[in-house]
Parts: structure tokens; C-alpha cells; sequence
């Protein structure tokens, strides 16, 4: 769920992170960060269910709230939603984030300025999703069909990040991305029990194609 996953810029940065870590685990996982645009595809049998780009908590300033006020306001539309995330104000990651931008929970973002709080993009975490079920490339969908056969598993959950600028507007996609055939990619996680509750909060047609997996889900299982 993306919970203690960090973005260091320096040995001091890192030691808090390895602080706040070992609260919780034994061991720290210490990779190099890469960027581009980040994708959850779903696939069950041969088929994509589901394809969506997953933005990183943000809020959008509207010239008179801190930043806080707008959080806040942003976990009562989750609240609304029956979506369970959960903003934590205090999470370090969100005051270090704020902090190399030159700014905290109090500072007060210009009218339609977004400021994104963490460097993970997991829904579960606050994240937003663009969903491209209907435009994602042939090619991409071979990859992660065979992906999930090669792992063995019937329902997968495939994690990608495509090399180009990331998207920066929850409303509109910016480009190729995952709608091209792929150049540079890389695979960052198999899922072998995808969580799609937050997905199914994010819209009408999110909801319809998950009640029709499961729906396939179940056939199959009565066959």
C-alpha cells in the first residue's frame, strides 16, 4: 500500500527514513528512483480488465487555504466517496516532501496551483487515478498477459512505469504514455492479489468493470 516508501535526497533524509522504517520492520529496501508515468494494469485470463495511470497525492490551491485545510478537505471527498484512505497530516514523508519545496502544512498555494505531498503514487496512500483501460497499446497488453501467465497466476495486477513526463492533472491525460508502442519501460511490482476497492471509488465505469470481473470470476469457478 505503499506505506514507508520514501524519496531521499541526502544522507540526513535517509536516516530518517531508515527511523521511521524500523518502527514498523527489521529491513530497508534501498533502490535507486526512477521517473516517468506510473500504471497499474489488471488482467484476468487473457483479458485487461482494468488500466489506469496513478497520480501521487496532491491538492490544488484555491488562493486562501494552507495547504492542511486543503488535505483535509481532500480526505472528506475520499470520507464522501466510502473511499477508506486515510491522510495522515503528521506522515514525515508529506512534511519532507513540503520541506525540499520550500514549504509547509501552513503555506498557502496560489488559485489553481498543485502541490503534490508524496513521491509514491499508491490509491491507497491518496493518489488519484486517470483511468486508460480503452486506450492502452496492444503491446502493452501482450506484456502484461504474459507477465501474469509467466508467474502462473489467473488475476494479476501489473505495475509499470513508462518512460516520459508524468501526468500532472487527475482530469486529462498529456500525451502517449501507455497508448504507444513501448520503447522504454519498466516493471516495478507482480501483484498476485491486486486491491481494487480504491479503483472501484474513482467512478461509475470503474465500478461496472470491476462487478464484471468478478462476475467472470465467479462463472468460472461454477464451471
Amino acid at each position: 500500500h505503499g506505506n514507508n516508501v520514501f524519496r531521499v535526497e541526502n544522507a540526513r533524509e535517509l536516516q530518517r527514513a531508515l527511523k521511521e522504517i524500523f518502527r514498523d520492520d527489521k529491513i530497508a529496501l534501498v533502490q535507486k528512483p526512477i521517473s516517468g508515468r506510473d500504471y497499474r494494469v489488471v488482467v484476468l485470463d487473457d483479458e485487461i480488465i482494468s488500466a489506469y495511470e496513478r497520480i501521487p497525492l496532491n491538492v490544488v490551491g484555491d488562493g486562501r487555504s494552507t495547504i492542511a485545510q486543503l488535505l483535509k478537505k481532500k480526505q472528506r471527498g475520499f470520507t464522501a466517496a466510502s473511499r477508506d484512505t486515510r491522510i495522515k497530516l503528521d506522515d514525515p514523508r508529506i512534511r519532507n516532501k513540503l520541506r525540499n519545496q520550500g514549504r509547509s502544512l501552513i503555506s498557502v498555494p496560489s488559485r489553481g496551483e498543485r502541490v503534490f505531498l508524496l513521491d509514491n503514487a499508491n490509491l491507497s496512500s491518496g493518489g488519484d487515478a486517470v483511468d486508460v483501460t480503452k486506450t492502452i497499446h496492444p503491446d502493452f497488453k501482450k506484456l502484461a498477459i504474459k507477465l501474469t501467465k509467466d508467474m502462473g497466476l489467473r488475476l494479476c495486477g501489473v505495475d509499470l512505469m513508462v518512460d516520459g513526463t508524468p501526468i500532472r492533472d487527475a482530469s486529462r491525460s498529456n500525451g502517449a504514455g501507455i497508448s504507444q508502442p513501448h520503447k522504454k519501460y519498466r516493471i516495478l511490482e507482480i501483484n498476485a492479489a491486486p486491491g481494487l476497492d480504491h479503483y472501484v471509488k474513482t467512478g461509475k465505469a470503474q465500478q461496472k468493470i470491476v462487478e464484471d470481473m468478478y462476475l467472470k470470476v465467479l462463472r468460472g469457478l461454477a464451471k
